[in-house]
């Protein structure tokens, strides 16, 4: 069950590390801007489908991110 917990922190942490990296971004490249957007978004599904998937196995909902 920790371990499950350590997935979606993990996950969590990595989009807050993407989120501040586009907000220390000096430059205004939108190519730089949209791979952060990206990066921030694909972290922040896989905090959704690790919470959907562990639910399944563990029965417990997962709380509203």
């Amino acid at each position: 069950m920790k371990e499950m917990e350590w997935v979606i922190g993990t996950f969590k942490y990595m989009g807050g590390v993407w989120k501040e990296r586009g907000e220390k971004m000096e430059d205004d490249k939108p190519g730089h801007r949209a791979y952060v957007a990206r990066e921030m978004d694909r972290w922040d599904r896989w905090v959704g489908i690790a919470q959907t998937e562990f639910a399944k196995v563990t029965g417990v909902k997962p709380f509203p991110r």
